[in-house]
């Protein structure tokens, strides 16, 4: 039997018809994050002819429906000049917050209010929702929030979408029972995809963390995960002018600490491309490639204890873009700039055009 990998990757170019004039066969809305970092500006201003839309990560929401935050005006200004449509986000991670929120009319209202304004007075494209660790009970009222910022913004003329977290199915998963209990109950359970779907412009579906702090060391999204994230997407019906697939550029770190509160334990942190390459190069350590997961991988020993890294490149990167490629999708929300491996830019610009939204 062919690997359904094997087949997305070695798609022939005939597929692929020629319609834009520099020869690509395949236009991608491509929506990238951007931090309040010098890093993630400076990577934004180097390549903003490749981005469709730029999602800065700029306002937070709290219990009582008040949005704040603010959007670096360089960002404005050179959006402007250059085309590139501005959709901030605004999260919030509170569980017992966000409970309170969306059982209150009128936090609601005033959240929609706030997006409103917002939106007209510094020109955005429109808002992303990025409500997490949201307990599984409150999937009904976020879904129904949702609808009403919705309709809200669309009588507008505003665009609307979501950051949903990651899932492969409508149910805990099989194995590791207590895991994936806890996070069905307090993340992935809270998404009626299909309904946000229907109600929003597009989703940008998080492909990203398959392993995480609370899991022993893995890819960040290795692609048989990605090709699961992807098919319980097309299970669900949901249209591919509908789907910007996430796609994630920071690798993970996985090493030991302590602390008096909770003492020695393993951890994980998300670093740069960069930040990755120093690693390897301080303690020595060979890069290997994992040709099941699409993904480089490495390992040295540090006061007995092993320290991993899982690499996110530009080889993983056209891997995952190549899937979004063959299935048509709407197109990409990469998260981070600044975190990339800054090949991504020129393999992206040769293979692929970039959306340039009216």
């Amino acid at each position: 039997m062919t690997h359904p990998l094997k087949v997305f990757l070695l798609l022939p170019a005939m597929l692929w018809t020629t319609h834009l004039a520099h020869g690509q066969g395949y236009s991608s809305e491509n929506l990238f994050y951007l931090a309040n970092s010098a890093e993630s500006y400076q990577s934004f201003l180097r390549n903003c002819d490749q981005i469709s839309i730029v999602c800065p990560a700029a306002y937070s929401i709290d219990s009582v429906g008040v949005i704040v935050g603010n959007v670096d005006t360089r960002v404005l200004e050179t959006a402007r000049e250059k085309g590139v449509k501005v959709m901030p986000l605004f999260a919030n991670f509170d569980q017992r917050g966000i409970h309170d929120f969306l059982e209150d009319p009128a936090a609601r209202l005033e959240s929609i209010h706030l997006m409103l304004f917002y939106a007209l007075e510094f020109h955005f494209y429109g808002w992303q929702m990025d409500l997490e660790n949201v307990n599984f009970r409150d999937r009904d009222a976020y879904t129904s929030f949702y609808r009403q910022a919705a309709d809200s913004l669309h009588a507008h003329g505003l665009v609307i979408s979501m950051a949903i977290v990651k899932s492969s199915q409508p149910a805990p998963e099989t194995g590791n029972d207590a895991f994936q209990l806890y996070m069905y109950e307090n993340w992935t359970g809270a998404f009626d995809i299909k309904a946000i779907a229907d109600a929003g412009d597009f989703i940008s579906f998080m492909t990203y963390d398959q392993n995480m702090a609370l899991t022993p060391p893995g890819p960040v999204a290795g692609m048989p995960w990605f090709l699961r994230m992807l098919q319980h997407l097309t299970d669900l019906g949901i249209p591919a002018s509908k789907i910007s697939l996430g796609i994630p550029t920071y690798s993970d770190y996985w090493f030991p600490t302590g602390d008096p509160r909770f003492g020695a334990r393993s951890t994980r942190d998300e670093i740069s491309y960069p930040a990755a390459l120093d690693l390897m190069d301080r303690y020595q350590a060979k890069k290997e490639w994992m040709e099941d997961q699409q993904v480089y991988f490495t390992h040295w020993e540090e006061g007995s204890v092993f320290n991993w890294l899982f690499l996110e490149d530009a080889r993983s990167f056209a891997a995952k873009f190549q899937v979004v490629e063959s299935r048509r999708l709407r197109g990409i929300s990469v998260w981070l700039l600044g975190t990339e491996d800054p090949a991504i830019w020129p393999w992206l610009k040769k293979n692929a055009g970039t959306v340039r939204i009216p």
